[in-house]
């Protein structure tokens, strides 16, 4: 029987996004440094990123604050301050004009507020996005609702729109990391303004004007008043959307990795059923793969809950795709070979977003604004803050996870310990298994979890050093049985506590652990 577990040496086969080691400090991103074309094109980039010029807040309050006629605009949330007030000023300038579409399901609102914010209590800030909606209305913006809308894009007066991944609240114009186009190309912006209005008309969901506050009610679609042409597949410029069986996004995503021949990059906030569903992504990626040599990048939010990112990102990664990790991203797009390219909002997502549910984005080849946007991305890798580990150690775990709740193990890095026969031969077979977690109970003991049991670790009176793992009493109250220390893992993960709450310190335990003598 071994009498010496080097756990901070375990190999998890499942992988993680960790904190990038060595990290890099993050710098700004400067817009159009040093490359050429954009200001006076029909198509131009346009970002957010931390610490960087604003270029889609700035586009989008240039392009309200101009309107003569009307404005349109489409976003899953809404609520940045200095857009707000020049959406206001538009409403009273154009004596209405202005119609928004969104989501408006506060089950979902809440949803969504908890992953963008990664808050503990999503209640306070969906109540603000509440009173931001009961205020347009209020001062005279027509407001509808589609629960499956998440789409985001903002058009004036039939001759400008922006397209992006950017959500028209703080977050989405000031602070993550987004990206997508300013587009004056008039064909396009006719063809997304007849988009807005078959929109419009099959809503769901209305808010009635006035002071009534946050009120919503039912509201029967109509049939669409207007055609929308769907672009010709040899299209490439334009606007692309998914909405009901038009699956445009789609077919461009797979359009462009089928013309990679040197390199690729694909850029989303969420992986999600890419496993289960390899005809969207994986299918297409690894024949283009083993056709030609290709640098394949993945730009991602580092998310290690759900399961499905990691998992998804797993499956790409054993690929040879290389995934970079943010903490920040929410910008999506793809791109090959820097010609071929198209930025949008949906996700790699098989229950949204490029099989249904509505979305909109713009095809770019050739374009300098898609150019601008392979810089972006470059910048937006090198600085990632996070990295997806495949196989990473117990000892990397504990250090590097991205998880708030996680607390690096601060005792002994080698720990000696007497346990009984039966007690340490248990605890050795478990440990093959990871993760081996630790939980520090009151009083300053140390439960251990591993495969389906739990540990003590104890320090007897006298001991000096020396600790005594056993089996912990039984838990006042504790159902029977113990949860496998994998499913523990995944609720540690996908806890979000209260500020009151104070949770005990928890995390991996990667301790060298050595029997002393035995009892």
């Amino acid at each position: 029987m071994t009498e010496r577990l080097d756990l901070g040496a375990l190999v998890h086969d499942e992988g993680y996004f960790l904190v990038r080691e060595p990290r890099k400090a993050r710098e700004p991103y400067a817009p159009g440094a040093g490359r050429s074309g954009g200001d006076d094109s029909a198509y131009r980039h346009v970002l957010t990123y931390p610490a960087s010029p604003r270029t889609i807040k700035e586009a989008a309050l240039d392009l309200v604050r101009s309107a003569r006629h009307k404005v349109f605009v489409t976003s899953y949330l809404l609520g940045e301050t200095e857009l707000l007030q020049a959406l206001f000023e538009a409403a009273d300038r154009l004596r209405g004009g202005v119609y928004v579409v969104s989501e408006l399901s506060e089950q979902s609102l809440r949803r969504k507020l908890a992953e963008l914010l990664d808050i503990p209590d999503p209640d306070a800030a969906t109540q603000t996005h509440k009173k931001h909606f009961a205020e347009l209305t209020r001062r005279g913006v027509a407001v509808r609702g589609r629960p499956d809308c998440h789409a985001k894009f903002l058009l004036v007066d039939d001759r400008a729109a922006l397209v992006s991944s950017a959500n028209l609240d703080t977050n989405g114009l000031n602070s993550i990391g987004e990206n997508g186009a300013l587009i004056t190309e008039r064909a396009e912006v006719d063809r997304l303004a007849r988009f807005f209005t078959r929109l419009w008309d099959s809503c769901s969901y209305a808010m009635p004007p006035g002071p009534a506050g946050y009120s919503i009610r039912q509201h029967t679609p109509a049939p669409s008043r207007c055609r929308v042409p769907v672009p010709p597949a040899s299209a490439r410029t334009g606007i692309i959307w998914t909405h009901d069986s038009e699956r445009l996004i789609l077919g461009h995503l797979h359009d462009i990795i089928a013309r990679a021949r040197t390199s690729l990059i694909l850029a989303t906030y969420s992986l999600q059923g890419m496993t289960d569903r390899p005809d969207i992504l994986l299918d297409p990626l690894a024949q283009a793969m083993r056709k030609h040599s290709l640098d394949v990048r993945l730009l991602c939010r580092g998310r290690n809950h759900p399961a499905s990112q990691r998992r998804d990102a797993a499956a790409l990664a054993d690929l040879g795709v290389r995934v970079f990790a943010d903490s920040t991203n929410h910008a999506k797009g793809v791109i090959a070979d820097e010609r071929y390219g198209a930025l949008f909002s949906a996700n790699f997502d098989a229950e949204h977003g490029l099989l249904n549910g509505i979305e909109t984005g713009t095809r770019l080849d050739g374009e300098a604004a898609l150019t601008h946007a392979v810089h972006y991305f470059g910048h937006a890798m090198t600085h990632a803050d996070l990295e997806f580990v495949r196989h990473p150690t117990q000892r990397q775990l504990d250090h590097r996870l991205a998880a708030r709740w996680r607390t690096p193990w601060q005792g002994e890095r080698h720990v000696r310990v007497t346990a009984s026969d039966t007690v340490w031969s248990r605890f050795a077979e478990a440990v093959r298994q990871p993760p081996v977690l630790y939980e520090l109970e009151p009083g300053g003991n140390v439960c251990l979890y591993a495969g389906r049991s739990r540990w003590q670790l104890s320090a007897p009176s006298g001991a000096g050093r020396l600790l005594h793992l056993s089996d912990p009493p039984p838990a006042v109250g504790a159902p029977g049985g113990q949860v496998p220390a994998r499913d523990l893992l995944e609720g540690w993960m996908s806890f979000r506590r209260a500020p009151s709450d104070k949770p005990s310190k928890r995390g991996f335990f990667s301790a060298t652990m050595e029997r002393a003598t035995s009892r």
